[in-house]
């Protein structure tokens, strides 16, 4: 497989508990008076019924679905994309060292590899909500080039069916479309063949960061195809050590490292090590 001519490196980041601690609905539904757990567990229960009556629904599909029955049953207020971006940008916590890690490795690369016309992209695949993402402190101008997550459509401005839900085999079909640029020229077909050589950023150029099992496909496939996977942990839960720990036994990712994106912190380090083995080597090729 020829390595292209591209100089853009891109960084791709599941969300929820890579980025930030929890499952980004948490804080809005604590805010709005439910506890969490029994919305999981209404959405565990969505899931069975579907199971009975023979219809397969996807996690994603599932907890969208369910948030707009809260809706409907009084057990949330009426909630507007508008909303979801508002508390997004009020109550979701990051890891640490985040979003400025997403600036300074921009400008980072820009000072060391700037005259060799190497860039770096940073994107958020989440099965997440985008405007929640959207919303919050993780989105400041310049930090993020794509945000690619589940959407809603709405009714009289109030979220009524899911437009986009983004599981975790559909991650896969966004690191194609950045590969081949069609996050960038809508006119390009992602399923189009286009030769290795031509497109605008080879998978070699890639490295996605996750934190657990759902990120497998990604990991797997970036690994595979030459790029880099980096797992990341949170060091306040032991299940979360242990899932990186056992990505790292299967080799679906190159490393590991606690989830701080400050400048010495172990996912900073872990991510700028590899940003800097990716720009070496295409210089090289130069």
């Amino acid at each position: 497989m020829g390595e292209g001519k591209s100089s853009i490196i891109a960084c791709f980041y599941d969300c929820d508990q890579t980025l930030i601690p929890e499952f980004m609905q948490g804080p809005m539904l604590r805010h709005l008076g439910v506890d969490p757990k029994y919305f999981w567990a209404d959405d565990k229960k969505l899931k069975q019924e579907a199971a009975a009556a023979d219809v397969n629904i996807n996690s994603e599909n599932s907890y969208m679905n369910n948030l707009i029955l809260y809706i409907k049953e009084g057990k949330l207020p009426p909630l507007s994309n508008a909303d979801l971006q508002r508390y997004g940008k009020e109550l979701i916590t990051t890891f640490p060292g985040l979003p400025e890690f997403f600036l300074r490795t921009k400008q980072d690369v820009q000072r060391e590899y700037g005259q060799h016309r190497i860039k770096l992209e940073h994107y958020i695949i989440s099965t997440g909500l985008r405007k929640m993402i959207q919303g919050s402190s993780l989105n400041p101008p310049g930090a993020l080039d794509q945000i690619f997550a589940s959407e809603f459509m709405e009714q009289d401005g109030v979220i009524s069916l899911p437009a986009r839900n983004v599981g975790f085999i559909e991650k896969t079909r966004y690191i194609y479309e950045v590969s081949k640029g069609t996050n960038v020229d809508p006119s390009i077909d992602v399923n189009k063949r286009i030769p290795y050589g031509k497109r605008r950023v080879p998978f070699k150029n890639m490295i996605y960061v996750g934190d657990g099992f759902t990120d497998v496909p990604c990991m797997t496939m970036l690994t595979k195809l030459g790029g880099q996977s980096i797992g990341v942990y949170d060091p306040d839960k032991q299940k979360s050590q242990e899932e990186v720990n056992e990505l790292l036994r299967d080799r679906r990712v190159c490393r590991i490292a606690e989830a701080d994106y400050r400048e010495d912190g172990e996912a900073s380090e872990a991510i700028e090590e590899s940003i800097i083995r990716v720009a070496e080597r295409i210089m090289r090729r130069k």
